[in-house]
């Protein structure tokens, strides 16, 4: 017992006093709590800088009369009407028409555009090196031409006069009709096949480029533990790569979301700067409305209503993303 006795205080002794805990940092910046908020600081401070006024203008000019550039350019010449704007636009069946519209092809864009952007990027992992640099450079280069030039280019390719399309759609049918098919004639045609094809293809290399880096994400080890468990290429899809990738595909579906709901440049492009009304989305509406028609007040309800849309669309996305944040601790 003696033993075992100095064998313990001799020990203790040789270890020495316990250190003494370091003591705790105090202020605003303790335990780098408040060091991300103040980070992000100078971006808040300049996004409010920049979007402060116009916001305010907006609101400000949905609840005047200003449809004339005369009232805009003598401001002490408007008044104030209330919600009668709002009244008048709401009860426009022309607007109800285009919101439909636009909702649909909206719904196309982004579900075209998702699934050909996640098949380009799975065959991107299966291709050799060379083939890959190769795609992405020139996704690259497709990337950086603007979207008026590839709505001029489009508006080229499915051309009734010498268009590509209906050169290649004659040689494969022999069908003499198809060398002066006006795909621009029905504009449910031209607005939801050539229109789509143009947005998608400015879309598609982002979402690819994105898509494969989230592919790169996925660990190996996972999908062989699913394949010697007899899992099939779908399977392993659906179980194994999508829970991975899903944050980046809530993301990718709500930027294409805003992205494509105010698409403007490709499809005023493709009508050459006169779009008819059968191929007017929300976008064109608005700009119809606000610089052709110099209604002010009235562009200035449908921004607002645009953005009340977005908003709702971008609730929803916030709340998955927070979802997913908290099965994720």
């Amino acid at each position: 017992m003696s033993v075992t006795t100095n064998e313990t205080v001799t020990r203790s002794e040789k270890s020495g006093p316990a250190p003494a805990g370091k003591p705790q940092r105090r202020g605003f910046f303790a335990a780098g709590q408040y060091v991300p908020y103040t980070l992000l600081l100078p971006a808040v401070v300049v996004l409010v800088g920049v979007l402060a006024y116009p916001l305010f203008r907006l609101f400000d000019l949905s609840f005047q009369n200003v449809n004339r550039y005369a009232l805009l350019a003598h401001p002490e010449m408007a008044k104030y009407i209330g919600f009668e704007g709002f009244s008048k636009i709401l009860g426009d069946d022309q607007f109800w028409e285009v919101v439909l519209r636009s909702i649909y092809f909206t719904a196309e864009l982004v579900i075209l555009s998702l699934v050909l952007g996640m098949a380009i990027a799975l065959l991107l992992n299966r291709v050799s090196n060379w083939v890959r640099v190769t795609v992405i450079t020139v996704m690259m280069f497709v990337w950086a031409i603007p979207a008026l030039v590839n709505g001029q280019v489009f508006r080229w390719l499915f051309s009734a006069n010498g268009g590509v399309v209906d050169y290649l759609a004659f040689l494969v049918t022999g069908d003499e009709s198809w060398k002066h098919y006006d795909w621009f004639a029905d504009p449910t045609v031209g607005l939801f096949v050539v229109g789509a094809a143009v947005i998608i293809w400015g879309a598609l290399p982002f979402l690819v480029l994105g898509l494969y880096a989230a592919l790169t994400q996925v660990p190996p080890e996972l999908t062989e533990a699913a394949r010697l468990d007899g899992a099939n290429n779908l399977q392993v899809f659906r179980h194994v790569t999508l829970p991975v990738i899903k944050p980046f595909l809530m993301i990718s579906a709500a930027l294409s979301f805003i992205w494509d709901f105010q698409v403007f440049a490709q499809i005023f492009a493709l009508r050459n700067s006169s779009p008819e009304p059968g191929y007017w989305t929300i976008g064109i509406y608005l700009y119809m409305n606000g610089i052709v028609r110099s209604r002010y007040s009235e562009s200035s309800v449908i921004s607002i209503i645009m953005i009340v849309m977005m908003l709702a669309v971008l609730v929803f996305y916030i709340r998955q993303m927070l979802k997913i944040g908290a099965n994720e601790r």
